[in-house]
């Protein structure tokens, strides 16, 4: 494996955990009273999670610059909508690797 695959890699299961702890953070928003508002934050926690994935897996099928900013755009996303610190924080991890990714290999 190039060191590109392995950064790659590195990326993708970063980016896999930061996507499936958003994605349980909106299953726990579903829990107690459910008004409109909670419903519309789970679903946008689901979307943001599901979307971070994405980006990962665009990382790991060659596509290496466009996961990493996919996935540092939607880690600050997260921040911002104050969803969920740690898995912001991955993915945004994820996509500086990512972007390091493409460009490892070059002199």
């Amino acid at each position: 494996m190039t060191e590109k695959r392995v950064l790659a890699l590195l990326a993708m299961l970063i980016g896999l955990i930061a996507g499936l702890l958003i994605l349980v953070n909106a299953l726990d928003l579903g829990r107690g009273n459910l008004d409109l508002n909670r419903i519309l934050n789970a679903g946008v926690a689901a979307l943001l999670g599901i979307a971070i994935l994405v980006g990962s897996l665009l990382i790991y099928r060659g596509k290496y610059s466009s996961g990493g900013i996919v996935n540092i755009i939607l880690g600050i996303v997260a921040i911002l909508l104050s969803l969920s610190t740690t898995g912001a924080i991955l993915a945004i991890v994820s996509g500086v690797v990512g972007l390091v990714a493409s460009e490892a290999g070059h002199p």
